[in-house]
């Protein structure tokens, strides 16, 4: 493999992810962020042997013991779960909830990345399982906002 293949570029990306993690970790001062992310680490490490190995990514995963599927339900209707529509990031949303909102970007781009290796027939389900992570790491996002944050986008919808 030639070290321009669309499959190193993958591997860069998890790696690029994974590191970011762990930066994010280091600079925070709570557990409980660090417990969450390490959660989102762990999805990103099986991500990486299972492209590595070529193995299928089998089952889902959880996060603070929500499975993912229940996860992108929650992130399609955050009102429902979490009490606010759909966020729009500012820098009123905190640090943690900003370093999240990062944290999915990059999930979003490794998931780009990898469409571009394995396109829609994925044998391993590794842009599923990525497709998931956004929306699980999304999700977290409202866990960590600071009370009251109301910053919401509308769609133009008229209330």
């Amino acid at each position: 493999m030639t070290k321009d293949s669309p499959r190193i570029e993958l591997r860069g990306k998890l790696d690029s992810l994974n590191a970011q993690i762990i930066m994010f970790q280091t600079d925070s001062q709570s557990q409980e962020f660090v417990a969450d992310l390490e959660e989102v680490k762990a999805v990103v490490n099986r991500l990486q042997r299972c492209e590595a190995c070529g193995k299928i990514f089998a089952e889902g995963f959880t996060l603070r013991g929500i499975d993912s599927e229940e996860l992108y339900q929650r992130s399609h209707n955050p009102a429902e779960y979490y009490g606010l529509s759909h966020i729009l990031p500012h820098y009123e949303m905190g640090r943690e909830s900003a370093m999240l909102n990062l944290l999915r970007t990059l999930v979003r781009e490794t998931e780009l990345c990898a469409v571009k290796v394995f396109g829609h027939e994925d044998p391993l389900r590794i842009c599923h399982i990525l497709n998931r992570l956004s929306s699980a790491v999304y999700t977290l996002i409202y866990e960590y906002l600071p009370e009251g944050y109301n910053k919401v986008i509308s769609f133009g919808r008229k209330e």
